[in-house]
Order: C-alpha cells, then sequence, then structure tokens
C-alpha cells in the first residue's frame, strides 16, 4: 500500500537512509541540483529516454493510499536528530496509531497518518516544538517537491486581553489580530479557562518576527488603550526569530 513511498525513505521505527550509521541528522550537506538545469547539458542516449508509465487507474490508487499526509520542518539552523524528532513528536501527539515517517530532505519530513482525525490533531493543533523550536507543518499532497513547499508559519492560540465591552465587536477584533498574524478562527466569549477577560483568536504568526506582546487599541476622542497579548501552551518560550 505505501510502497510508492519508498522513495521518501519511509519507514516505521527504523530510519532507512540511517540503518547502516545507526543515526541520521536533521540538516544535510547541501542540496542537489536542479534536474531540468542538467538536462540543458546533456545529450541524452536513446536508452535514457525510455519511460515508466503510471495509468491512470493506478494513479488513482496511489492518491486514495496517500491520503492524510503532513510535511514538517523544524525551524532551527542547527543539527539534531531525525530519530530523536520523530519519537518527541510520536510521543506528544499521542495518535490513535503511530504515524509513518520519512525524511524528505535537508529538515524536511514527511508523516502519514492513518485517519483524518490524527490527521487534523497533527495539521490543525499545536503549536508543536521540539527542544524549543517551533515545528512547522503542512499540509501535503505526496507529489510536490518538498524542496518548494512553502512555510506559511507557525499556528498558536493567542488570547488579547481587556478589550473594553462596547468595542468588542467582530471588525475591532479581526483589525487587532492582523496586527499579530493571519487569523483563522476567532473567539469572541470563550471559556475562560485563563485568568483575565480575552478573545481566543487561532492564527499564523510569523517565526521570523518576534511575538507581538501587546497591541494598541485608538478611539478618535478617547484616546488609546494598549492591551496584552498572550499564547497558550508556553509559545513565548519557543525559539521564533532564527
Amino acid at each position: 500500500m505505501f510502497s510508492h513511498l519508498l522513495a521518501l525513505g519511509f519507514h516505521r521505527g527504523v530510519d532507512m537512509a540511517s540503518s547502516e550509521t545507526g543515526s541520521s541528522s536533521g540538516v544535510a550537506t547541501g542540496k542537489e541540483p536542479e534536474i531540468n538545469d542538467l538536462l540543458q547539458h546533456l545529450d541524452l542516449r536513446d536508452d535514457e529516454q525510455d519511460e515508466v508509465v503510471i495509468g491512470a487507474e493506478a494513479a488513482k490508487e496511489f492518491h486514495m493510499a496517500a491520503r492524510w499526509l503532513a510535511i514538517a520542518k523544524v525551524h532551527t539552523t542547527r543539527n539534531f536528530s531525525a530519530d530523536a524528532l520523530f519519537e518527541k513528536m510520536k510521543a506528544i501527539w499521542n495518535l490513535s496509531r503511530d504515524p509513518i515517517y520519512g525524511e524528505a530532505g535537508e529538515n524536511l519530513f514527511v508523516f502519514q497518518m492513518h485517519c483524518m482525525g490524527d490527521w487534523k490533531k497533527v495539521v490543525h493543533q499545536g503549536p508543536w516544538t521540539f527542544r524549543g523550536w517551533a515545528v512547522l507543518i503542512e499540509d501535503y499532497d505526496g507529489k510536490e517537491d518538498p524542496e518548494k513547499i512553502s512555510f506559511g508559519g507557525l499556528y498558536v492560540w493567542a488570547q488579547i486581553h481587556g478589550i473594553p465591552e462596547l468595542y468588542r465587536k467582530n471588525s475591532v477584533v479581526d483589525d487587532l489580530a492582523r496586527q499579530i498574524g493571519k487569523t483563522k478562527e476567532v473567539q469572541m466569549s470563550p471559556k475562560l479557562f485563563y485568568v483575565g477577560n480575552y478573545v481566543r483568536i487561532r492564527m499564523m504568526i510569523d517565526v521570523h518576527s518576534s511575538l507581538k506582546r501587546v497591541v494598541k487599541l485608538t478611539v478618535e476622542g478617547e484616546g488609546k488603550k494598549w492591551l496584552f497579548v498572550k499564547y497558550e501552551r508556553s509559545v513565548s518560550s519557543v525559539n521564533i526569530v532564527v
């Protein structure tokens, strides 16, 4: 079922790329040149122009078998063990079944979950971290070159505290949220599991910028009011800027 994924080094429990050396690194030594660039300088022989054709039905089966994929990147320039990352994420996620996982390039990792619920947890919950570094995760179709995947940022739950009740409106909260990141979901009246009076926002933050600690609300004729921004799941301890 998963044989078409072997090119990415998929495995259960043992890293195929490191089975002989006993360890693997999250950061490789350089990137391979683009094959299309190389082909411009090659005079291909006839036997090199033979092709392998995947039929429409087979391609459909591969699509079905490649459901619930996600691609991840650790937001760091430091070396680390891929096996350590896999074991840590497996423990943190605590999914119904352990995902299939593999290295897909320099600091790129592909995970395949076994059901929609596990996939949603991995891709849409979080934020996930490894040794204090943000783990960036995106949906993945299994076809796009992993090196060309754009990681938009880190999904977090943020809270904006102290918005006056008179101005606690969707339009105002949306404008305030845009000062912090890209909004995905807004909870105007959340259950208050944390101290304070706040609105709760699911958003994507730019990991290359420092976390916003305050936002400013100005009402003409009344002046300005500074509002605290707080983050859930200890995001403030994550190494955001690299």
